[in-house]
């Protein structure tokens, strides 16, 4: 199932990103060849080549624009007149809603050693979307929810389980969808960081 949809680019370009997001996983990077993209998108090899430098500008140009993608989403997610409780639990659950219905960039986002083919690439934890994860719970600090403490302190804990459970839906170790255990991880997350331990 395709995830990328920038209508900025064009149809081939998506075609690729999309193919290549779902090879880099089931493959791996090293193991995903120029032809295998070919075979998996139906764009010519020309075709490959006019619109990527090589196989890492593609990689380079997945991951630019899977940022882009989750950083709309979440956007989205983030209506600005709810308090930081709510953002976190609508942050919560579109995390389990990408991992449930689009696993391969649950897989690309967290488990990819993307160091290794792209060894210029910032940390993901330092990207606009990990950001904006703990800019919501300094945003509780500031409301008086979440108890004053190191954001990178409150952010593992209030986002740990939930990613936890997601690298454990993606091992298939969970008997039911991600999404049926939403409220359960994000009271049980959020009591570790909630100034009112009744919340």
């Amino acid at each position: 199932m395709s995830y990328l949809n920038n209508p900025q680019l064009s149809e081939v370009k998506l075609k690729v990103l999309n193919s290549a997001l779902h090879l880099f996983v089931e493959k791996g990077y090293f193991n995903t060849s120029i032809p295998d993209l070919v075979k998996h998108s139906g764009v010519s090899t020309g075709s490959i080549y006019h619109g990527f430098k090589d196989k890492q500008s593609i990689a380079e140009e997945l991951m630019a624009q899977l940022l882009w993608q989750i950083e709309g989403e979440q956007n989205a997610v983030l209506a600005p007149e709810k308090d930081a409780w709510q953002q976190y639990y609508d942050l919560c659950r579109w995390l389990l809603e990408t991992a449930q219905n689009h696993p391969h960039v649950s897989q690309f986002a967290l488990r990819a050693q993307h160091k290794e083919f792209m060894p210029e690439l910032a940390p993901i934890c330092s990207s606009k979307p990990f950001i904006r994860l703990r800019e919501v719970l300094e945003r509780g600090m500031q409301q008086g929810l979440i108890r004053e403490m190191n954001p990178m302190i409150a952010a593992a804990s209030a986002y740990g389980g939930v990613l936890r459970l997601i690298q454990l839906s993606l091992d298939q170790m969970l008997s039911q969808p991600p999404l049926e255990y939403l409220d359960e991880i994000t009271e049980t997350c959020w009591r570790s960081v909630a100034a009112d331990t009744e919340k």
